[in-house]
Order: structure tokens, then sequence, then C-alpha cells
């Protein structure tokens, strides 16, 4: 039986798979989506009709194909749904809205991050229906400490369409929350909401939201602050809101974070330690019936602690499929359990797709079932410890094989040092996660639950202290980046050079070796590209002035406000292999805010400079830079310079920068608004 026979949830998958992602970059038709829907409803109508052994043999492709349409389209479908279920009707409309918050309130530095949805708008006297859901962040006071899920607001505000990518090879805001169902944000002061009244209904989401609390608060009972709270909270119950930015990024620069995310790992964990403990229950038949029940209301349990977040429904599906088949002693093919979680996710929400989290775990599940055995294979060892660590190596390298292509996409660096760091975080965080269900259940027994809570707290401070002391190791990270050709063309090397060692025939490898050739060709192309290029971007901040000089690979940069810029422009710098960054100060073509760069006079607006200056003869610039958030008279400044174009950053206000742009119209010169159009970029002849 070959692999397709074996593996029917794969097939079934891939036209899901390619239905979503045609309706999102084609955004093929409601009437087409019907048609095919009908015409296959039609033929399988049809088929179970025909009962002529002939027939059905001679036609036998006609089957597939239909279910192949039919899941086509209603993958189309689904995803046409949820794009209409995002829609948001009252944008750009200030108004009295009805709102209900429908997650858990996340504290940041000066608000509180909510996502609500519309109930209703107040118009014309009286309440109408209002649709979509949104992001609001709510200013941090005593009232909105106690949000919580299922709370209705009535507030005054004005929906505003997220932003999309505004910067060079940045964050597309916009169509992340668009995949999220959000289709809108906005900001409320303190006065501006006022809780009505609570959704009493039956929610599984408050439950699980409260019940979590409940837990953390056992762990603050036991004095657990700072990183180990975080780290702990974040790594048994998924809750990562107190997770500081360099605890996250230490993590992430050593190829860890996976086990900040409740997944697969966590999941197994639970699953191995509640199949070992139950395993008295096997004998009879309706033992193991028993026992499968339990299991999966253990899984589902723990799933409904740590917030039913995607990755943890995904892997809580795979092993219940795993826990059914293992119970009923029928051997689960593991590719087909893996096809079919992924399978059931997608029809629940096809948006999961395009989520990096769901991309990363199950190419990382698929390769380490591939090529786990073939790679602990190559080493024949007897000691059990060793045998041990060599299985934990080539689980890590087999991971690796298959998430390298996504991180370097995405994230644009690579850990080199993964295998330290596997080899340590795994043990230890699956040391932290024992100790921490054995807190929970004995956290009554005042003695115990103290020794307990101890050796916990040592464990995690251990883990983070190796984590760090592994981030400062000499050549720690590799920057290195793919575009998405790139990425493809890996991810079919990957394949085909696996299909080989399977099927021991030279044509995938040959299609493999071409593949990793076009990876290296589009990187030269990239590396020609930057050492040919001289070019100004003026980037999108939020109150602050970042302007980037690039010539060739040589990187510099005037900013206001650094810790921002590397934000903004990281991704930027690292995908187009450039140097890091030389703040400008000044040298032989920058003083004072006026730039001579690529043959073209600049300047950069500076107040304090121009309110003691009146010159006779107005000074002639290529682009007057308006940031810095000063407040000049647009007139004074071209009583000075005669700008032929002038470019204003987010750094100045709406009203301002209007002003601006009268003035512009007026004195014939050229006008740039970065808060219009995102950031200013011009490419200079070499």
């Amino acid at each position: 039986m070959n692999f397709l026979q074996r593996t029917p949830f794969f097939r079934l998958l891939i036209p899901v798979i390619l239905g979503i992602i045609v309706f999102q970059y084609l955004h093929i038709s409601t009437f087409l989506i019907y048609a095919m829907s009908l015409v296959s409803i039609i033929l399988i109508i049809i088929s179970f009709i025909q009962r002529k052994v002939d027939v059905q043999y001679k036609f036998r492709w006609l089957t597939g194909s239909t279910i192949f349409i039919f899941l086509f389209a209603l993958a189309s479908f689904l995803s046409q749904n949820n794009e209409r279920n995002a829609s948001f009707t009252h944008l750009n409309q200030k108004g009295i809205y009805h709102v209900e918050l429908i997650d858990a309130p996340v504290e940041k530095s000066k608000s509180y991050f909510c996502k609500i949805k519309m109930l209703s708008i107040y118009e014309n006297g009286k309440l109408t229906d209002s649709q979509g859901n949104a992001i609001v962040y709510v200013q941090k006071d005593s009232l909105s400490a106690k949000l919580i899920i299922g709370d209705r607001l009535m507030i005054e505000a004005e929906f505003k369409k997220p932003l999309g990518a505004v910067n060079p090879d940045g964050f597309d805001y916009a169509a992340y929350l668009k995949r999220q169902g959000i289709a809108a944000t906005c900001y409320l002061s303190s006065g501006s909401w006022l809780k009505t009244d609570q959704n009493t209904a039956f929610s599984f989401r408050r439950i699980s939201d409260q019940s979590r609390k409940n837990l953390l608060q056992i762990y603050r009972s036991f004095h657990f602050e700072g990183d180990e709270f975080a780290v702990l909270a974040a790594l048994t119950l998924g809750f990562t809101d107190a997770l500081q930015p360099d605890l996250r990024d230490s993590y992430s620069a050593t190829g860890a974070m996976h086990i900040l995310s409740v997944s697969g790992l966590h999941v197994g964990i639970v699953y191995v330690v509640i199949a070992f403990l139950l395993g008295f229950l096997q004998k009879t038949r309706g033992r193991r019936l028993l026992r499968i029940v339990l299991i999966l209301l253990f899984l589902w349990t723990y799933a409904f602690l740590t917030g039913l977040s995607p990755s943890v429904i995904r892997s809580t599906l795979m092993f219940t499929f795993v826990a059914i088949g293992t119970s009923l002693d029928r051997k689960s093919h593991i590719y087909n359990t893996i096809f079919m979680s992924a399978f059931f996710m997608l029809l629940y929400n096809p948006n999961y797709l395009f989520d990096v989290g769901f991309q990363l775990s199950y190419a990382a599940v698929l390769s380490i079932v591939f090529f786990q055995r073939p790679l602990s294979g190559l080493i024949t060892v007897q000691n059990k410890p060793l045998r041990w660590l060599r299985d934990l190596i080539a689980v890590s390298v087999a991971a690796q094989l298959g998430t390298m292509a996504f991180t370097l996409y995405y994230f644009h660096q690579f850990p080199n040092y993964f295998l330290l760091t596997n080899v340590i975080a795994i043990p230890l965080s699956t040391i932290v996660i024992y100790l921490a269900m054995v807190l929970l259940a004995v956290n009554f027994i005042p003695y115990l639950s103290v020794a307990v809570a101890f050796l916990l707290k040592w464990s995690i401070w251990l883990l983070n202290f190796l984590i760090v002391w592994i981030e400062n190791l000499p050549y720690a990270i590799s920057v290195m980046s793919f575009d998405f050709r790139q990425m493809i063309f890996v991810l079919l090397a990957l394949f085909c050079i696996s299909y080989y060692f399977y099927s021991k025939k030279f044509t995938p490898l040959i299609f493999g070796l071409l593949a990793l050739l076009l990876v290296t060709a589009l990187a030269l192309q990239m590396k020609y590209e930057t050492l040919n290029s001289r070019k100004m971007i003026i980037y999108s901040g939020q109150k602050h002035t970042h302007i980037n000089f690039i010539d060739r690979n040589k990187n510099y940069v005037f900013t206001t406000d650094s810790t921002e810029l590397l934000k903004i422009a990281k991704s930027y710098w690292r995908i187009h292999s450039l140097q890091k960054p030389e703040y400008l100060v000044e040298n032989n073509w920058f003083a004072d805010g006026f730039v001579f760069f690529g043959g073209k006079r600049m300047l950069i607006a500076n107040e304090k400079y121009w309110k003691s200056k009146n010159l006779s003869t107005p000074l002639k610039l290529d682009y007057l830079i308006i940031g810095n958030n000063i407040k000049p008279g647009i007139d004074q400044l071209l009583e000075n310079v005669n700008p032929a174009k002038i470019i204003v950053d987010n750094s100045i206000s709406a009203w301002y920068t209007e002003t601006i742009r009268q003035a512009c119209i007026e004195n014939n010169i050229r006008f740039y608004s970065v808060a219009e159009h995102g950031a200013f970029i011009h490419n200079f002849p070499y």
C-alpha cells in the first residue's frame, strides 16, 4: 500500500489548502464558488445512483475529481464567509457604540489591549445593529483593570482601519488582524467608556480565562515573580503577557521560543503522564474505553486551561486521534493523523493556514516524523543515557530541517547553538512542567507544596540563566534572510531530496539540487542589487523621525528614537544584507541637518536652528524633510529655503501637515506625507 492510499486525509487536505490560497490571492467570485459546489454535488449524487460496476470502474477518476472540486469550493466558501464576518460596518464614523469584550484584556505599559465585537450604534435617537470585531486600547486606570471577557461597554469612539505595511519589508498589521477576524482599531481614554452590563450566557472562553487566572494566582501565592513567573505562566498555561521583551528575545535568539508557546511538546508531556498513570486500565475492553475517555478529558481540560489557542487545539486534536487509535489497539498512521488534524483545523478556520505558528508547528512535526529515525540510525549507541541524548539531538536536527526555511523567511536569523539549547531547554522545561503539575495538585498541602515550589523556582531560574548564557556566546546568531521565492524553493528541495532517499529515484534529486541552485542564484541577485544601490528611506514611525541613507551595503541613519527605528527597519536591513547602522552625527556630507547625498541637497528641518535665521536669499534644496515633531511656521521656513519637494513624516500632527500641504500648493512645491502614503523611498542613480 503506497503513501497516498495510507493517508486519505493528505488527498483531502490538498484541495482545501488550494481553495484557501486561490480565494485569498485571486478572489474568485461567489457565483463561481456556488457553481463548482452545485456541479460537484450533482456528480457525487450521480456516482452513488450509478450501480453498474464496469461504468463505475471506467469513470472512477470522476469521483476523486468531484470530491476535489467540492472541497476546493467548500474551502473557498469558508474563506469568503470568514472575510464577510470580519467586515466592519462603521469605519471612520465617530459615534456612541455598544460593544462586548470577546477576549481577556492584555495589560500594556499605558493601556489594556482588548478585543471587542460590535453590538450596536446609537444613531438618530435609537440603537441600530452594528457588525464587526475590533481592537480597542483602553487607557489604564482602576476601572479598566477590572474588565473581563463578556463585559459590555458603551463607548464614544471613532474606529479606524488598521495600517498595512507602511515601511519597506515591514509587518502588514492590517492583513494580520484581518486573518484574526479584526477589521478596525481605536483608543479609549478613561472618560469615553462606561460598563453597562455583562453577557451572562454560557461561554467556554470566559470560564477558561477565569480558570487560568485562578491557577496563575496559585503560582503568585508561592511568590513566583518577575522572569520566573513569566516563564512558568507561559510554559505551563500559555499566558505570555508577563514576558518582558529582553527575555523573549533571549529565547528567540537561542531557538528556544517554541517551549514558551504551549503546543505539541507540552500536550505530549501531559499525554505521556496521563497515559502512564492510567496504564493499569488496559486489561479489559471496558477499562480501555474508560482509559481513553479519561485521557481525552485530561487533554481537553489542559487545552481549556491554557486558553484554547490554535496551537493547543491542533496539538490536542492530533493527540486525540493518537489516543483513540492506541486505545483501540489500532496502529494509527502518524502522517494521516497529522493531516487529519490540519484538515479539520482549516475547515474550522481557513485563516489558520496563514498563521506562522500553524506553519512552523506542522513543518516541525512532519520533519521530526520523517527524519528522526534515519538520523538516529546513523549512530549506534548501547548506553541508555547516551541513546536518549542521541535521540534528542536527532529530534532537534529534524525539527530545524523542517522549519529552517520558515525561520529565515519570517525572522531573518538562525540560532547557531540550537542543539545546545534543546539539549538543555527540553529536559529542563519538561522538569518544570512536571513540577508545576505536582504543585497545582498539592498546593493545599503546607510543607510539601512549599518544597515543590522551591524546586520549581530554582529549575526555572536555571533554565533562564542557561538560555541567557547561550545567547551571549560568540556567534550565537547568524543573520540570514530568505524572500518568499527562496523559502518555497528550499521547501521544494527538502521535499525532493527526501523523496530521493525514500524512493532511490534520481529525478527528484535532480529537481532538489536545481531548487537549491535557484536559491543561491536569488541570493546572488539580491546581493548584486544591494551593492549597486544608493537610496534614502524616510520611515513611518509613530512620533519620531527616522531617515535611512544607504550606499551599497553601508547603512547610515538619522533618528530621534533608536529603539523604535530598530523595530521598524531591522527586517529591511537583514533582508538586504546591510551593515550595522552608523548613527549620523557629523561627517563630510552631513552636518546640522544639511545633507548632500546621491547628488541631492537636503535639509532635515531643525526648529531651534531656524528660529534665529533670516537669510536674504533662500537656499535651494531638492528635499526639505519636516520631522522631529517641530512646529515652526511654514512661511518662516520657506523664507529661508526653496525646496523642490517637501516630505512630512509621522511626527508632525495632522493639522500642521495639512497646513504644509496648502503652503506647497500655493508655492508650487511637490508634497509627500508619510502618514498618508507610508515610507518615502528614493533611489539615487549610481
